[in-house]
């Protein structure tokens, strides 16, 4: 299961990727857009200098309009895909508090199964030790422990 949390948390990464790729690739463009309008509006001002080219300020004010024109979509695309990446990145981030809960459950198991190890091997040598005791016990009891004589009833049967 945990497995399946992590190929889901890297499936929302690459999707949470491709939308930041996305979105810088149109922030790449609506810069360039602003530069060449800034660019334009320059030629254009130097063109009112001197003598005036009207088709070259009129070819100008329509690029730049367009170029206006695409900016405006473009910010409405970036809107919308902001969008997009913010609810990416909730998505991510739920898969990874997920991905994180179950490694926090797998421990916590790991855990309680290595207590339980210790307890029943410290009970195991607890176990040998008191058998240990018990025949040391033993046969202490039965070397100290002195011979009986023979019953008395037999050498006075004799007489």
């Amino acid at each position: 299961v945990l497995k399946q949390r992590e190929v889901i948390e890297q499936g929302k990464q690459r999707a949470l990727a491709k939308l930041m790729h996305r979105r810088n690739a149109m922030v790449g463009r609506l810069r360039e857009m602003q530069e060449t309008i800034s660019s334009s509006k320059q030629q254009a001002a130097q063109g009112l200098v001197g003598t005036v080219d009207l088709a070259a300020i009129a070819g100008i004010a329509r690029y730049s309009a367009n170029c206006a024109l695409q900016g405006n979509t473009l910010v409405r695309e970036l809107a919308q895909l902001e969008t997009l990446v913010e609810q990416a990145r909730n998505e991510l981030i739920e898969a990874s508090k997920n991905r994180k809960a179950l490694e926090l459950l797998r421990d916590r198991q790991r855990q309680a199964w290595e207590l339980e190890q210790r307890r029943m091997e410290a009970s195991r040598l607890d176990e040998q030790t008191t058998q240990a005791y018990a025949a040391k016990i033993m046969a202490e009891h039965n070397r100290c422990e002195p011979s009986l004589p023979r019953s008395s009833s037999s050498s006075s049967s004799t007489s």
